[in-house]
């Protein structure tokens, strides 16, 4: 989809371009026909209802047009998003005890072969221009509270639904000290093993980071983010910030635990972003569906990997993620609004 960028590039330009009835401002019919041409007709055709959420969001005086500094706003942060995002792959877990180890998801799974991934993945590696690739590893210590073998380690909770005694591999148990819920894995990706290291097939991109992660052996940390509970984080968002990215894709190893989880954090850090589902595989197929639904009810675009490089290049450009972009601007302006509330009254 190929746009004039002298125009849209330049917020006056573009402003008198679609402002027909040349009021200085966009009314909705306006601002959907620009969509129109921003996101082609059948994306727009597709996602319609979309567009009037992201016009009242922008519209932050409600007065039904966008103008002056709602115009200003638009454009800067807004459709220049749009048209020139700045993408991370995230390459999740791609692990040999994954894949042929302790947790190999044919074994330890339904029937989903890891394998399957490191194809469509390479491909995604080499042929499209990321600004940045993150690979992340689960690297455990041996005395990891998620081990099912090391449950004599550590006291249950009295509320735990299930006991020492009557525990199995995949249960969950809740824990005493600390006390939080945890699924019980086959041991796995314990750091500095041959389970451990990124499978040999896996392509390796120049100038790429590595995230080694669930190094406490007391807290279990699914997301590339954070851990399970939240509060310690990883190195990720610093990496992320420094480059200024925009849109996050995210694969690899398991779609309904450790790509949720990320997918999840990403989502509430306000980053636009996509998942690649055939370059992910799962533990439960039930569990995936559920997943599927989680990312995509919380703004998540639910791709594959024949649609990432146009997406990325921005030869096509996702009312989905445009959506999630102004679902973020909001929480942001908001949060200046309250700031500057505060230092008035100061």
């Amino acid at each position: 989809m190929t746009l004039n960028r002298e125009v849209w590039e330049d917020p006056e330009k573009l402003l008198h371009k679609f402002d027909s009835n040349e009021d200085a401002a966009l009314d909705f019919e306006e601002f959907c026909i620009l969509c129109g041409e921003l996101f082609g007709a059948e994306e727009v055709e597709e996602h319609e209802y979309r567009i009037r959420d992201i016009f009242d969001i922008l519209d932050s005086n409600g007065d039904g047009l966008l103008n002056e500094d709602e115009w200003g706003r638009c454009h800067k942060e807004w459709i220049s998003v749009v048209l020139n995002p700045l993408s991370v792959l995230l390459v999740v877990d791609v692990q040999n005890d994954f894949i042929d180890g302790t947790m190999a998801l044919r074994n330890c799974g339904k029937g989903e072969d890891g394998a399957d991934v490191i194809e469509p993945i390479n491909q995604l590696l080499k042929e499209v221009q990321w600004k940045k690739v993150v690979y992340s590893l689960d690297w455990h210590p041996e005395t990891h509270i998620g081990f099912y073998d090391n449950l004599h380690m550590r006291e249950l909770h009295p509320d735990s639904k299930v006991s020492k005694e009557d525990a199995k591999i995949l249960d969950t148990v809740l824990f005493l000290e600390p006390q939080l819920e945890q699924r019980l894995w086959p041991r796995h990706c314990v750091m500095d093993t041959w389970g451990a290291q990124l499978h040999k097939e896996l392509y390796i991109i120049p100038d790429s980071s590595q995230i080694r992660k669930g190094q406490n052996p007391d807290m279990e940390t699914y997301s590339v983010f954070f851990d399970n509970n939240a509060i310690n984080s990883t190195e990720l968002l610093n990496i992320l910030q420094e480059i200024g990215i925009t849109d996050v894709y995210v694969c690899g190893l398991a779609y309904d635990v450790c790509v949720r989880a990320t997918c999840m954090d990403g989502l509430r850090l306000g980053y636009r972003l996509a998942i690649i589902e055939d370059c992910c595989r799962g533990v439960d197929p039930d569990d995936v569906i559920e997943a599927r639904k989680m990312i995509s009810e919380n703004g998540g675009l639910l791709t594959n990997s024949k649609e990432v490089p146009m997406l990325v290049s921005g030869e096509k450009r996702s009312l989905i993620m445009a959506q999630q972009g102004t679902w973020s601007l909001a929480k942001k302006w908001s949060a200046c609004e309250k700031e500057a509330e505060k230092e008035s009254k100061e």
